[in-house]
């Protein structure tokens, strides 16, 4: 079978947008020449010709995005689900602020996070950044009621 029969096939198959515009990329690659075809995926005539050649060399695997690596965590994963464990079972009506979060980590771990990264790992672990506030002591049960009407429940 030919290399156009071969995508015409895989196409037909194939869910993921970015591999089929991939394939569709190299499809027009082998009837038009590869500036012709940059202009029509508004891309580089490189990365036509990178695709063109990954698809040769490692058929349609080889449009799939690589996984990458990326940064280790600097805290292990045990410590983390000990560190959430402690922060999520914590008095709720007293809540966390973000400080005493980042504090608390670097004393269970010695990391020290920025407070937006403290923000990012809380939210990972379903915390809210807002922090209940309790009602004020001295109000009477009417007037809150009275305040309630006012605001249609709200």
């Amino acid at each position: 079978m030919s290399q156009l029969a071969n995508i015409r096939s895989s196409l037909k198959r194939v869910k993921n947008p970015m591999v089929r515009e991939r394939l569709l990329m190299v499809q027009a690659a082998y009837k038009e020449p590869l500036r012709d075809v940059s202009k029509t995926f508004n891309c580089t005539h490189g990365k036509v010709d990178y695709w063109k050649k990954r698809y040769e060399t490692y058929g349609l695997r080889g449009l799939y995005t690589k996984p990458r690596s990326g940064r280790p965590p600097k805290m292990s994963e045990k410590q983390a689900m000990e560190i959430r464990r402690v922060v999520r079972k914590h008095d709720i009506k007293r809540g966390w602020r973000t400080s005493y979060i980042r504090s608390f980590i670097y004393k269970k771990t010695g990391v020290k996070y920025s407070v937006r990264q403290i923000i990012r790992i809380s939210q990972s672990w379903g915390l809210s950044k807002i922090k209940p506030r309790p009602r004020y002591a001295f109000s009477r049960k009417e007037d809150r009621e009275d305040f309630i009407k006012k605001t249609n429940g709200t």
